[in-house]
Formats: structure tokens, C-alpha cells, sequence
């Protein structure tokens, strides 16, 4: 698999007109970061800003800017991809619509350093960042345009509230309270956060909460009833139970494992036998 050509950002002017009677022995994707007429399947079809679209091998490609310069991302690529993209549910001249036009942008910019540089490792690295990208695809067209498509603006607003909620993990915050930290309503906020993070505002934050209380755990200075006050559970046992539930193992038990209680007791057993 080899990146023959790749630029990020690049622009052409109003009304380019790209015809292509075939992409040869290369695949070619391109980000459009302004809406353009693209030729897909013999008919034109409107694709918005943040569309991508991977072509395979001797397919014909043809896209307008009318309405204003062309500003895109696009690479050129060798090699077999079909079994990816299969195992991924991902089909070629397709458009997609990332949940994050400006991740897509920044793994490609990723992609072109690499192949500059020609560092140690750079192929592995080109590879790991193009599944990077295709997943995120992938996972954007399982859960659905309508909902996954958000603006740079409100994605940036879901990722600096998700970094206020680790230094909030000791509150019980609610759905409504983040939803308010957000100025959504509810409803609204649960579809975007699942959206953008994949996982619901209500599990997630359970999980950040069980997170701190493990590395508070793995002080060895405080006892389970201890950590318990100090991630806000006013009950113990509410504490030890959602612990076991994203854990696997009571915090009694994580505890003595970590400082090699259980361990210690194992070797033990193992000795008298």
C-alpha cells in the first residue's frame, strides 16, 4: 500500500471541473470542504461540505464547483483496500459524512507529514491513520447522517464539556444538568453526545467516575469506603455495586489485587498444596 499523491487543504477555483475516465490502478479520496456536483452512478448529486468519497480502482470521476473555489483534501493510493472496506460495510463512489469534517482534515494532514518525511515506521503509521479514517466513517454511516453530522463548532463545545465533566466526577450529574451545561435540551444533547462519543451521556459519565475512583484506589492510601465519599457516592454499597458493573471485580478486590494481596494469597494456596 503506497500514497502516490496527497495534499491537504488544497484549493481550486469556482467552477474547476474535474473529469476523470478512470482512477487507473489507484484509489483516490477526496474531502470536500465546500459543497460541489458530483457524478455518482451516472446521475449528479449534490455533495455538502464535509462529504467524503473513496473511488476504486478504474472508476470514473467527475465533480463542478459552481457555487464558490473548491477547497479540498484528497490522496491517491496503491495497493488492495477492498477487504477493509468490506469488513467496514464501506462502499466505493458512496459519499459519507464524518462526524468531525476537521478530524478528517487532520488525519490527512497526519498522512502527508509521514510520506514527507519518510521517518521510521512511516507506512506502518500511513496505514494505521487511513483505517483511522475509514472506521470513523464506517461509524458515522451505521448511526446515520441526520444525527451524526454536527458542525466544528458544537463538536469542539461536546469535547470541552466532556473535559469539565472529569474535574466534575465527585457531582451526580444528570443528563439535564449536562444537557444545561451545553444550553440544549435534553433530548437533543443525548442524540448528539451519542453521536459524537458513541456511547450514551449517562454510561459514559459512569464510566469517567469508576475511572477516577480506580486510580484514587490504586493510591494505596484511602480505604473503599474512603474513595467511595471522595467520587460523591453518599452509599457505599451504590458505590461497590457500579464499581463491579464496569470493573468486573468489587473495589475490595481490585484493591487487593493492585497492591498484590491477592496475588500474595494465590502463591500461598499454591505452596501448602
Amino acid at each position: 500500500m503506497e500514497f502516490t499523491r496527497i495534499k491537504a487543504l488544497w484549493r481550486e477555483n469556482k467552477g474547476f471541473h474535474l473529469v476523470r475516465q478512470s482512477t487507473g490502478d489507484e484509489y483516490i479520496f477526496i474531502h470536500l470542504l465546500s459543497p460541489v456536483r458530483v457524478m455518482l452512478g451516472g446521475e449528479w448529486t449534490e455533495a455538502r461540505e464535509g462529504a467524503c468519497i473513496l473511488y476504486d480502482k478504474n472508476a470514473y470521476q467527475e465533480l463542478i464547483a459552481e457555487e464558490r473555489p473548491l477547497l479540498h483534501d484528497y490522496f491517491h493510493l496503491t495497493g488492495n483496500i477492498s477487504e477493509l472496506m468490506e469488513r467496514l460495510g464501506l462502499s466505493f463512489s458512496t459519499i459519507y459524512y464524518p462526524q468531525n469534517t476537521e478530524a478528517v482534515t487532520a488525519i490527512i494532514q497526519q498522512i502527508e507529514q509521514e510520506c514527507l518525511k519518510k521517518t521510521e515506521y512511516f507506512e506502518e503509521m500511513c496505514k494505521a491513520k487511513l483505517q483511522e479514517l475509514l472506521v470513523s466513517l464506517a461509524r458515522s454511516a451505521k448511526c446515520g447522517a441526520s444525527v451524526c453530522t454536527v458542525d466544528s463548532t458544537t463538536y469542539h463545545r461536546f469535547i470541552k464539556l466532556r473535559n469539565d465533566i472529569h474535574s466534575l466526577f465527585d457531582r451526580n450529574l444528570s443528563v439535564e444538568d449536562m444537557a444545561q451545561m451545553v444550553s440544549l435540551s435534553p433530548s437533543r444533547f443525548y442524540s448528539l453526545y451519542k453521536s459524537i462519543f458513541g456511547i450514551s451521556p449517562k454510561k459514559d459519565f459512569l464510566n469517567i467516575r469508576i475511572e477516577h475512583a480506580k486510580t484514587i484506589l490504586q493510591q494505596k492510601k484511602y480505604s473503599v469506603s474512603q474513595v467511595a465519599s471522595i467520587a460523591g457516592y453518599n452509599n457505599q454499597y451504590h458505590f461497590i455495586r457500579q464499581f463491579k458493573e464496569v470493573v468486573g471485580v468489587t473495589p475490595g478486590k481490585f484493591l487487593r489485587i493492585h497492591r498484590g494481596d491477592g496475588e500474595n494469597k494465590e502463591n500461598k494456596s499454591k505452596k501448602a498444596k
